[in-house]
């Protein structure tokens, strides 16, 4: 089983960027020595840019984006979008491949270092990011390194909430470093649990809860996989405190029946 041991005081203070916490993350996950090899081809990375910005004075956000989709080799991973690979930062830096939240932790983390405007946009269903300021600013696609029109945004919005979505103000808001981290564990739990790595799922949905500790929905989900994991007393306590809290909620009937199966269970000690 699974020993969440995350640090009380990992999100005490708030970092200076995403990339901090998705390295915390990695720690979480994978231990020390992954965060550090990570850091490390993080550094090469600074080191790789620096270089092919040599002769220049003057670095804008077109020039970075050019480098880092071009000559750098960071792409979108088409062929293996739900992979658990592309979440995790390390392997996002090791093989210059991801999905848009995680290859947009990368480019705000290079933007920063190399004095460059950026912010990350929380955009329904795709993470985006927002270079330069002002009117001179752009709205990016990470997965992609390209500009995006805001006819294409309010077709990516009609695909992730329906036809008669709108494009408002609000979708197009910058979001802070702890809702990037919000966003990235909510995709990695969903990779794990796709590829069946449960115990690495339970520890998404730990960090989860340190984010938001009283969500009833992120107690539901870390119940069922207490269940899948055959935790049958841990799960029965988050299911009775989503039904507490959301009475009303369809699931809540669903989750009383579990109970009752739960209930009926031999205790496993882990």
């Amino acid at each position: 089983m699974l020993k969440t041991n995350i640090s009380d005081t990992w999100l005490n203070d708030e970092p200076a960027s995403a990339m901090t916490l998705a390295l915390d993350v990695v720690e979480s996950l994978y231990g020390l020595a992954e965060r550090d090899q990570a850091e490390v081809a993080l550094f090469a990375l600074e080191q790789e840019l620096a270089r092919h910005f040599a002769e220049q004075e003057q670095i804008t956000g077109h020039d970075l984006l050019a480098a880092v989709f071009g000559p750098l080799g960071f792409a979108g991973d088409w062929e293996r979008f739900f992979s658990v690979d592309n979440c995790v930062i390390s392997e996002v830096l090791s093989r210059r491949r991801g999905i848009p939240v995680t290859l947009a932790i990368v480019l705000l983390y290079l933007c920063e270092r190399f004095n460059i405007h950026a912010e990350g946009i929380g955009f329904p269903g795709h993470f985006l990011v927002r270079i330069g300021e002002g009117e001179h600013s752009e709205i990016i696609d990470p997965f992609t390194g390209k500009a995006l029109t805001r006819d294409k945004m309010k077709l990516m919005l009609r695909g992730a909430r329906g036809n008669l979505a709108t494009l408002k103000p609000v979708h197009l808001a910058q979001v802070s470093p702890s809702e990037i981290l919000t966003r990235l564990l909510n995709v990695s739990k969903g990779a794990f649990i796709h590829h069946q790595q449960l115990e690495q799922a339970l520890m998404c949905c730990e960090l989860l809860l340190k984010l938001k500790p009283d969500c009833p929905f992120e107690r539901r989900d870390r119940g069922f996989l207490y269940q899948q994991l055959d935790c049958h007393q841990l799960a029965s306590e988050d299911f009775e405190y989503f039904i507490e809290q959301c009475p009303d909620d369809p699931v809540s009937d669903v989750l009383k029946v579990q109970m009752l199966a739960l209930d009926s269970i031999p205790q496993t000690l882990h």
